[in-house]
């Protein structure tokens, strides 16, 4: 009998470990602290923000949010949901993935301050984001949606309602999403296995579901609802006419099987998708800009397909009034 491989993280993830200091465990005990504690961590770990024209902060429908605009007078813009469960995240947290990818894809970034679980559970995050996308529609001539993690769920959500009210999106950018809100999967409980001693952090594996689950139990209280589309993407019956896709993936990410399967579904129902998967990477690591070189390739590779699908969408609609 042979002994399972251990996960092998890379050489840029092992570094990023070895650098963090030992931190207060806040989960499920303070709040307040632990979205102070992520977001120290998140400043920590942006780098230096990226120059870009202007900086507004904005009335999004009713949302709070900041308009990047790399050189002034854009006409496409994404709409950038952050991650953090549902429960953590801000602005701060997530600008320099905001000014990098208005960089990347010469396109306005709309970054919105929806409204975070347990003090707001579903559909507030969602309705927020909706919220946004509208007024986006009304502002510009073409919009995508993206988000990482918590944010990619919006995304997604968000994309399929667009595919049901016939509203059309350049683009989902979906960076390490959250689809599925099944905990038992066959992938799942292999992760708490495989991990249990991940790059020497014991009990990685555990601690990493058990945090998942507490995330769905503030953002979605009623689990019925949890399979809901809207909460979880991955169990829509069909994918057929939601927008084209980007999938951003890590190879040691609790949620990377859902992801995979998504992406693979939404090729299956002709949806046009592309999938970039990062060998030896981990969960988050998009917003780590000053210490993951990973980061500056995914934020490139997002940012080149914003601009070739703001193009298509150009071309689609000077071909459409040429032959009216």
């Amino acid at each position: 009998m042979t002994t399972p491989i251990a996960p092998v993280p890379s050489a840029q993830v092992r570094r990023y470990f070895e650098s963090l200091a030992p931190q207060v465990n806040y989960w499920g005990r303070d709040i307040t602290a632990l979205r102070k504690q992520a977001h120290d961590h998140a400043l920590a770990c942006r780098g230096p923000l990226e120059h870009v024209t202007s900086v507004e902060a904005v009335d999004a429908g009713g949302v709070a949010a900041r308009l990047y605009r790399p050189r002034g007078g854009e006409e496409d813009v994404l709409v950038w949901m952050h991650g953090g469960g549902w429960m953590l995240g801000d602005l701060d947290a997530c600008e320099g993935v905001a000014r990098a990818l208005a960089n990347r894809a010469g396109c306005a970034v709309l970054s919105i301050d929806y409204r975070l679980a347990p003090e707001h559970p579903f559909p507030a995050a969602l309705d927020d984001s909706w919220a946004a996308i509208s007024w986006a529609r009304q502002n510009f001539a073409r919009v995508a949606v993206g988000g990482d993690s918590a944010g990619g769920n919006l995304a997604a959500a968000a994309a399929l309602r667009a595919r049901d009210l016939r509203v059309d999106l350049a683009l989902q950018l979906l960076v390490y999403p959250v689809l599925d809100s099944t905990m038992d999967t066959t992938a799942k409980q292999r992760f708490v296995e495989s991990y249990s001693d991940f790059a020497g952090r014991g009990d990685y594996g555990r601690t990493t579901y058990e945090r998942i689950a507490y995330l769905w139990d503030a953002y979605v209280p009623d689990e019925l609802m949890r399979r809901s589309p809207v909460v979880s993407p991955l169990h829509a019956e069909t994918l057929r006419g939601a927008p084209p896709a980007v999938v951003v993936t890590a190879e040691h990410d609790f949620l990377r099987a859902e992801a995979v399967e998504y992406a693979s579904r939404l090729r299956s129902d002709q949806v046009s998708v592309e999938i970039h998967d990062y060998a030896g990477q981990i969960h988050g690591f998009i917003e780590k800009l000053g210490v993951m070189p990973d980061a500056t390739d995914a934020v490139d590779k997002a940012g080149s397909a914003l601009r070739r699908a703001f193009a298509n969408r150009e071309s689609d609609r000077a071909s459409s009034a040429i032959n009216t």
